[in-house]
């Protein structure tokens, strides 16, 4: 007889966890039916139903467990626990609708945007609130379990009474986390970089892979990626290809000689162009931008739709010009001029 109490909620405890899992079922089927004909339902659905499991099985073990359990410690520290669970699973619930929220609204709004740049901007931006709001649930969740806790009342007290020196400490300590997080910030909303940008940082074109609230992922033509401080784009100057639009103008500079065919090269970089199928056809030409010494500077300028087109582009026609001008004209390609004189007859005609 005496262990009749304890299989008591033992069976209450299963039967209730049973019940809200068989619950679960009938709804997962049920979604996954409606689903069919509405397919927010089930996306919806599958965001929520983890958390939403978590909660609906907490609350119906605590309910079961109070109504069953002996009073004693025991029963004391189990309803202490599953209330921390239920608070959790609550958090963890409302969180992942407000971030649904978030991202269903930000999928509206671009999807009504033509621009790829506003695009990108709303998407960046859109992110960087998701994670500022994921972060308040997690402080709200950890506030909200420390006060199931007796005598946390008191130590807020104290952490208040010393807030002053408190504020100092963490001021001092975490100057560098917290400039990057406003740093953070300050990039998503002035709009000075956007995920998928092409910037240039120490001299090498990047992408912008990924804007968190303390740091930037940028990706690298060669597959690396580089991590860099959010402090790092509001205090060090780089380069955005893409701030106005993803169109670029590239250049190609080659010193030549004096004899060099212009209007056979801008013919022949004309056709290259032409045929290479990356040209956006905004501009292109063929100038002499130097004439110093024994050299002219020719620049090609051609424009493309993007960084990407504009490399390859750009590599085509410096190779294809430089076998067109060995080719063709081949007098054009630098020389060294040297000049030798007889001294022994400069100085008898002297004489």
């Amino acid at each position: 007889m005496e262990l009749w109490p304890v299989l008591r909620w033992i069976i209450a405890v299963a039967a209730s966890a049973a019940a809200t899992v068989l619950v679960l079922l009938v709804i997962n089927v049920a979604a996954g039916r409606l689903g069919r004909r509405l397919p927010w339902v089930l996306a919806a659905w599958r965001q929520v139903r983890r958390p939403l499991a978590a909660l609906a099985l907490s609350v119906a073990l605590r309910i079961s467990f109070a109504a069953t359990a002996e009073r004693g410690s025991f029963r004391d520290l189990g309803l202490h626990a599953l209330l921390i669970v239920i608070i959790v699973s609550a958090v963890w619930l409302s969180g992942t609708v407000v971030l649904a929220w978030l991202e269903h609204a930000r999928t509206r709004v671009t999807s009504r945007m033509k621009d790829d740049r506003a695009q990108r901007r709303a998407q960046t931006q859109m992110t960087l609130i998701g994670r500022v709001v994921g972060a308040v649930f997690v402080v709200l969740g950890a506030a909200l379990v420390l006060l199931t806790f007796p005598g946390v009342e008191r130590i807020g007290t104290t952490i208040l009474a010393s807030a002053g020196l408190l504020s100092v400490v963490i001021g001092v300590a975490a100057q560098t986390s917290l400039g990057n997080l406003f740093a953070g910030l300050q990039l998503a909303f002035t709009d000075a970089i956007r995920i998928g940008d092409i910037v240039e940082v120490d001299g090498t074109w990047s992408t912008v892979e990924d804007i968190t609230l303390s740091y930037v992922v940028v990706s690298i033509w060669d597959e690396r990626h580089k991590v860099l401080p959010s402090t790092y784009f509001t205090t060090t100057p780089f380069i955005n290809w893409s701030r106005t639009g993803n169109t670029v103008t590239g250049t190609i500079n080659f010193s030549l000689d004096w004899r060099v065919d212009l209007a056979g090269m801008r013919e022949a970089f004309e056709r290259i162009v032409d045929d290479s199928g990356m040209w956006d056809g905004r501009s292109r030409s063929i100038l002499v931008t130097d004439s110093s010494g024994e050299r002219l500077t020719v620049r090609a300028l051609v424009t493309s739709r993007n960084t990407g087109d504009d490399w390859a582009l750009r590599c085509l026609v410096r190779e294809q010009l430089a076998t067109w001008l060995q080719e063709h004209n081949p007098e054009a390609l630098p020389v060294q001029r040297v000049a030798v004189h007889d001294t022994a007859r400069l100085g008898a005609s002297v004489a």
